[in-house]
């Protein structure tokens, strides 16, 4: 009976091993790179924006590298937990033969095999296979991570480049003005003070240009970086956007949601683990059996006529550990269980953190949609109308040239900060998928902006797929 309770467990891989490995080979199909380097010339498209670049992170990200061969050798790591231990085949010579009546005894052939305690082997093989599911979620989370970081590279670059570029019409306008104050100096109805406040205007809004020309070197060498991208790589990003909107689901739901986060399921399966741990550290208490076999090579007898000469003898054997041992092995299933107490404890830290952060991200999350509508319907409006008045004044000889600069200022501000807005709409909701742990899909209208409440929920929700790689969307308002 033990022999075959032993023999089941070694025999087959249990349910969860093959899951892993289903698990482990999906992810290496929709990502053949997954292990390997990808190579550095293979081309990307990247006309599809902040998505492109995500996918090709996922692909090349020496982190997501990292994460996917730490979960491939948990996943490798059951088979070894669940096997017999080695048989053990030794040989022996009689120096001095013994004799026998049957004639001399020549060598030793020995075979032993342990069995353990049946419990050691099915506990350990579950603590290895909830290790490697505690590895899988690591995996996905990372993913999320990675995805964050991309979309927070991009949004920096992308707003670098769309300030330069209100910075360059802002440029052509002041020196269009420069230009009709110096053909106004020549009728006197403007002064060279005028056409001086006008080009230092002009110098400073250059010199900001050129500013910001290495600032997006430095950008767009963060977003290679954490994309896996060759530094000589183009990295375009496009102008076009949608207008932001707050997420279709509840707060309510979206609180939920995070407690499916990968990254706290993690904590789970690794408590998992370590009560395997303690359950394998148990069987340790009890005695485990060997069986073993000896063949005996014996040679011819000296006599004539003797029965059974030169007859090999085989002896059938057996023994019993004795686990004498038991504070020290009590030790050790306790140490596994606090380890587990540990996890927990840890996840519920984390899942304090999570909602928390749930609450700042849904709160950028508004407070940009806020601001964008607020300069697109308010403020810039305002200012153009503004500005429209003063260089009206300014033309027909009634304002100051002050004025009228002051008021471009204030509309080259006022459109800064509205792409500065589109730039933390989407740098928000990156921070919010990465926290819920999964794409998350606009609404087709603004909603009633309200506070996240977590404790508010009443009824279940479905928990959270794992999440694939491939399928992860970004959230991004681009074409």
């Amino acid at each position: 009976m033990w022999v075959g309770c032993a023999a089941l467990v070694t025999g087959c891989a249990g349910q969860w091993e093959k899951q892993a490995r289903r698990d482990l080979a999906q992810v290496a199909a929709q990502h053949p790179t997954s292990g390997h380097e990808a190579p550095e010339n293979q081309p990307v498209d990247f006309s599809r924006g902040l998505p492109a670049y995500t996918a090709a992170a996922l692909d090349r990200s020496p982190a997501i590298e990292a994460a996917f061969a730490r979960w491939e050798a948990t996943v490798y790591e059951i088979s070894r937990a669940r096997r017999l231990p080695e048989p053990n085949l030794s040989f022996g010579v009689f120096v001095r033969a013994v004799e026998t009546r049957v004639g001399p005894q020549q060598a030793r052939i020995s075979l032993q095999q342990a069995f353990p305690w049946p419990t050691k082997l099915t506990a350990g093989a579950d603590a290895a296979a909830a290790r490697a599911r505690a590895a899988q979620r690591q995996f996905e989370a990372q993913s999320l991570q990675v995805a964050e970081r991309v979309a927070q590279a991009y949004w920096t670059l992308w707003q670098i480049r769309q300030t330069r570029e209100i910075h360059r019409e802002h440029l052509a306008v002041v020196r269009g003005l420069s230009e009709t104050v110096r053909a106004r100096i020549a009728t006197g109805s403007a002064t060279l003070a005028d056409l001086q406040q006008i080009d230092l205007r002009a110098a400073r809004v250059a010199d900001a240009i050129h500013g910001m020309d290495e600032q997006e070197v430095s950008a767009a060498a963060n977003l290679r970086a954490v994309v896996g991208l060759p530094m000589q790589t183009e990295v375009p990003t496009q102008k076009l956007r949608r207008e932001p909107l707050l997420p279709a689901t509840s707060p309510e739901v979206l609180a939920r949601e995070v407690e499916q986060h990968p990254r706290l399921r993690a904590f789970d399966e690794l408590a998992q683990a370590s009560e395997s741990t303690a359950r394998a550290r148990r069987a340790e208490r009890f005695p485990s059996f060997t069986l073993g076999v000896d063949w005996i090579v014996t040679g011819q007898a000296a006599g004539q006529d003797i029965q059974d000469s030169g007859k090999d003898a085989v002896v059938v054997g057996g023994g019993l550990r004795l686990p004498l041992w038991q504070k020290n092995y009590g030790d050790g299933i306790k140490a596994a269980r606090a380890q587990a107490r540990v996890a927990r404890a840890e996840k519920r830290v984390a899942a304090d953190a999570s909602r928390a952060q749930l609450v700042q991200a849904h709160s950028s999350v508004r407070d940009a949609v806020r601001r964008v509508e607020l300069y697109r319907d308010t403020l810039l409006p305002q200012a153009e109308s503004a500005y429209a008045s003063v260089l009206g004044a300014y033309t027909t000889g009634q304002g100051a040239v002050a004025q009228t600069l002051l008021a471009q200022r204030d509309l080259l501000q006022l459109h800064i900060e509205r792409e500065q807005a589109y730039a933390d709409y989407g740098r928000a909701w990156a921070q919010l998928e990465r926290i819920v742990g999964h794409a998350v899909q606009p609404a087709t209208a603004v909603q009633p902006a309200t506070a996240v409440q977590p404790g508010a929920a009443k009824q279940p929700v479905q928990p959270a797929t794992a999440v694939q790689p491939a399928t992860i969307d970004r959230g991004d308002f681009d074409d």
